[in-house]
């Protein structure tokens, strides 16, 4: 298995539609919706506040 370089797979930010990287500046929120786990992704800090507000 090769390592890919291709954004477009992997998971993008739900506030401002960027892809996120694997950095210290990532934050993902995990909520429950119907009994099962969401995940939200995030590029950044502000980002993140954006979205709470």
């Amino acid at each position: 298995m090769a390592d890919s370089t291709d954004n477009d797979t992997g998971p993008q930010c739900d506030n401002c539609g960027d892809a996120v990287t694997e950095s210290t500046n990532r934050r993902v929120v995990t909520t429950l919706e119907d009994g099962e786990a969401a995940y939200n992704n995030f590029c950044g800090d502000g980002c993140l506040e954006e979205w709470r507000a």
